[in-house]
């Protein structure tokens, strides 16, 4: 879903542009874009919530089934208000899942019978605040454009 966002910069960008050459409304049109985008981003990732079920020797999300014994580590972070994200390290590979935060103690409980520890590393730090990279590249971006749109509008005229 974040390449997906990062690939629309190029559009985001070109809007932004736009929003430079309406003088008086350019700095509602700026905050409007970034809300806009951070909603959309925001909204999609409410649709990657999956369920979760727990029994005795496995994990089944959204329909895939994790053995316990493949589970190395977990750890769970709320990087939004109505979500949470469970990363899960296995033997094979990592995966990280959004879930229902009502899910969070049922998930430490279960993981403590289990015997399996969280840890957390580097990366869950980018998964916890990957979905506020896009807002605050847009704003990043609008200052720039606003530098180019005032070097294009004043220099050339």
């Amino acid at each position: 879903m974040m390449k997906t966002a990062y690939m629309w910069l190029p559009v985001f960008a070109i809007v932004i542009l736009i929003c430079s050459f309406f003088e008086k409304l350019r700095f509602v049109l700026y905050p409007t874009v970034v809300a806009a985008t951070y909603t959309l981003i925001i909204n999609q990732l409410k649709k990657k919530s999956i369920q979760v079920c727990f029994e005795n020797d496995e994990i089944e999300l959204n329909g895939i089934r994790i053995p316990i014994s493949d589970i190395e580590e977990y750890y769970i972070s709320l990087p939004l208000n109505e979500l949470l994200m469970l990363r899960l390290k296995t033997k094979c590979k990592s995966e990280a899942v959004f879930l229902e935060k009502e899910s969070k103690e049922a998930i430490e409980i279960f993981f403590s019978n289990v015997n399996i520890k969280s840890k957390k590393n580097g990366y869950d730090t980018y998964l916890k605040y990957s979905h506020l990279i896009l807002p605050f590249a847009g704003l990043i971006i609008c200052a720039v454009v606003y530098k180019l749109y005032n070097y294009i509008f004043y220099a050339v005229n």
